[in-house]
């Protein structure tokens, strides 16, 4: 039997059939057979059951070569598996730690089965599993099991490389790699479809719509479209039955009088999809190249490739990876790596963009947030806060309401993703008792912002957060799902590094304490409530600007005057001097600001648009001193690859980059100057971070490993000295194995100083 299952398995069709007649425990013997578990049956006793933390549970165990065996389980009750499955690899890791374990279970009461496996190297085990409909098999799921036969055959190999095969192919690599491939075929090929526009705005077109499109797919998965977890396929195949025109008929109505138009006030043919949320404008809304492009329709072929190739082959799961747990599925975070796929390689390498592993993200934001919330790494996590006293509870909770989390580089939203989801959890084990997804809006709109140069990385980390506070409701009915926030306040569209220094006269000019709660109550509006709002926003912004720009001149007058009076004053003699050569340089620098600035306030005063600017945008932050957290992995470019003309705004911006060469360590190793003046781009942003900090705020940044070991370094290293504590650097020796890129990582952890420290 053993035999015929694996041999069958090696077809989609025949792994297909197996995970749908997976319905009862002795359904699970031929799946366990086809992966190479086909020894002896045992069945287990409700005691020892007991013992690994199972009940109202029927098991198995079938026996395998060496040290692998299957755990074969029915369970009765709802609980998710997602839940189960970690707290039972928790103790059969702890119990028999020399087994080689992969659990199959399934759930008649969800019509669920799960394979999942984990290694045996980390407490508590990260599980990996794949968790499939039986309903609705997908051929992601039929590939992932034929694949496990296929490593399940391989005897010669022994059980410690079949079950170390079994963890690789459930933990998602295998899939990914497919579904990018996948993807980015479908998305060129969407992009020639349309006949106008650049290749460029084409390509960024169809981008946008795959996006959405995965959107609704994460939405499908929730039960969400019209409790039809076969929405999309089944609207595509009713309107190929009925004429077809699917962008025109289906998509244009679902997105711009769906999906962003209350119910109550949706047109009879938008009501005809069903029951869809509201889930606001921001999302759904025109983007300025959708309204350049307006008019341009994909054709039904090619959005039917787009869904028979990518939405309707892949299974999605709107949960991201957890410490502790990776599906086998699409799930959000694949949105940011599909987005590092996409860009071709001159501009990764250009614009610095490369995908973060979840590993190390967690890493970067869980070191910020310890030494933010001043704890230790251990009790940073939500069991431990739970077993604080309440009066520390309180402390903490009061604490975690007021921080103000940045990654200034913030591309898909890794970061600020994890960073929301673990202030969530700390504020709900520190006395929160409201519900998760309440929680996680609330932390969205006070906590987390973000900044990124790039259109559409800040549109995708946007979905990304929009999904982590989606994912989390209980909500049953379509049409009681809340709006979504409005993000575009909170993540904006920015250079980092282009914006104005951030620290001198961040005070004292400029009233910004009621920025913050109008832009907690548009986050929360819509329709003309939020076109009011977004109106009184820009009245506010331009406000600021204009005082800031104001309090700059007199600044700046002053300094001249003062300069000049000096350069044509007398001596005690009663001679005038000769000015140096330096003064006049300055006088004249100082000039050309003044000029430049009232340039930029007639620009504005006559409603030119708002440059972004953290002491405009985000001035109710920068008032109370600056963020409490800056975390992320900044752009790595060495300055060879920007335009002159930048390089030396930066040089006049950045004192890293003006004195960045090392050079007395130049002249020991007779290096030359050159070699130390090659400035990383990643320099300057640690830089903006310190600038960016309230005194006694935290930055936890990977930055490249050359900064602390090369020549070019030398300036960041006395920024830091000077203006922080440093608490951690660690190098990341291993991470061109996670890094889809040739990269030498390292993790800074600093403080900035309390008192005032300034560099020379």
């Amino acid at each position: 039997m053993a035999r015929r299952h694996r041999a069958g398995v090696r077809t989609l069709r025949a792994a297909a059939q197996l995970l749908e007649d997976a319905a009862a425990l002795d359904s699970l013997v031929p799946i366990a057979s086809a992966i190479g578990c086909g020894g002896a049956v045992t069945t287990l006793d409700q005691e020892l059951l007991r013992e690994i933390g199972l009940t109202a549970t029927e098991a198995r165990m079938v026996d395998a070569p060496g040290a692998l065996r299957a755990l074969l389980l029915e369970v009765d009750d709802g609980a998710p598996l997602r839940n189960l499955l970690p707290r039972i690899a928790t103790r059969l890791a702890s119990r028999t730690p020399h087994v080689l374990w992969i659990v199959i279970a399934t759930q008649p009461a969800t019509s669920q089965v799960a394979i999942a496996a984990w290694r045996a190297d980390r407490q508590p085990p990260r599980v990996v599993a794949l968790v499939a409909d039986r309903t609705r098999i997908v051929d992601s799921d039929a590939e992932t099991l034929a694949t496990l036969g296929v490593a399940g055959d391989a005897r010669t190999d022994g059980d410690v490389l079949t079950h170390a095969r079994w963890v690789e192919v459930l933990g998602r690599e295998a899939l990914t790699r497919r579904f990018y491939r996948a993807l980015e075929m479908r998305v060129e090929s969407l992009a020639t479809t349309l006949g106008r526009g650049g290749a460029a705005e084409r390509r960024e077109l169809a981008l946008l719509y795959a996006s959405r499109l995965l959107f609704l797919c994460f939405l499908e998965a929730k039960g969400w479209l019209d409790s039809d977890r076969g929405f999309l396929a089944r609207a595509f195949d009713s309107c190929m039955e009925t004429g077809g025109h699917f962008h025109r008929r289906v998509l244009l109505p679902l997105f711009f009088g769906t999906l962003n138009t209350r119910y109550t006030r949706r047109a009879p043919a938008a009501r005809a999809l069903g029951r869809i949320p509201f889930l606001n404008g921001g999302l759904f809304a025109r983007t300025p190249n959708e309204r350049a492009l307006r008019g341009v329709l994909f054709p039904d072929e090619e959005m039917g490739e787009l869904f028979s190739q990518v939405f309707a082959r892949y299974r999605f799961t709107a949960r991201e990876e957890s410490t502790d747990w990776i599906e086998s599925a699409v799930d959000p975070e694949m949105l940011g790596k599909a987005f590092e796929s996409l860009m071709a390689s001159t501009d990764r390498k250009g614009s610095g963009s490369f995908y973060t592993p979840h590993s190390l993200v967690a890493r970067v934001a869980e070191a910020a947030l310890g030494r933010a919330l001043h704890v230790s790494p251990e009790t940073c996590h939500a069991d431990s806060v739970v077993e604080l006293s309440e009066i520390t509870r309180h402390a903490l909770r009061v604490r975690l309401e007021e921080l103000t989390i940045l990654d200034p580089a913030c591309g898909s939203g890794a970061f600020l993703v994890y960073a929301l989801e673990r202030v969530a959890d700390l504020r709900r084990a520190a006395g929160d008792t409201r519900a998760v997804t309440e929680i996680r809006r609330d932390v969205l709109m006070r906590s987390i912002f973000g900044v990124d140069k790039n259109p559409t990385a800040v549109w995708l980390c946007e979905l990304r957060l929009w999904l982590s506070v989606l994912i989390e409701s209980e909500v049953e009915n379509p049409l009681d799902v809340r709006p979504l926030p409005n993000l575009d306040r909170n993540v904006r569209v920015g250079d980092s590094l282009a914006a104005d220094a951030v620290r001198d006269g961040m005070t004292g000019f400029a009233d910004a304490s009621g920025l913050r709660h109008v832009r907690e109550r548009y986050a929360r509006a819509s329709g003309r409530r939020k076109a009011s709002l977004v109106r009184q926003l820009d009245r506010e912004e331009r406000r600021i600007a204009l005082e800031r720009i104001e309090h700059e001149l007199v600044s700046v007058s002053a300094l001249r005057r003062d300069l000049l009076g000096a350069m044509r004053g007398r001596d005690l003699f009663g001679d005038r001097g000769t000015p140096l050569a330096d003064a006049r340089v300055h006088a004249a620098t100082l000039r050309r600001r003044a000029a430049a600035l009232r340039f930029e306030r007639r620009r504005l005063t006559a409603g030119g648009a708002l440059p972004f600017s953290f002491v405009v945008h985000f001035a109710d932050v920068m008032a109370h001193g600056g963020f409490d957290v800056i975390l992320g992995n900044p752009p790595w470019v060495r300055l060879h690859r920007i335009p002159p003309s930048e390089r030396e705004s930066l040089r006049a911006r950045f004192r890293v980059f003006r004195a960045g060469a090392w050079e007395s360590g130049a002249a020991r190793a007779q290096a030359g100057r050159g070699f130390a003046a090659q400035v990383d781009l990643a320099a300057l942003f640690v830089e903006r971070a310190v600038r960016l900090l309230r005194p006694g705020a935290v930055l936890s940044l990977l930055v490249p490993m050359k900064l602390w070991q090369s020549l070019a370094g030398g300036g960041v290293r006395r920024l830091l000295i000077e203006e922080t504590r440093i608490v951690e650097l660690e190098d990341f020796a291993d991470a061109p194995s996670t890094f889809d890129a040739a990269v030498y990582p390292s993790l800074i952890v600093a403080e900035r100083w309390s008192d005032d420290h300034t560099w020379a």
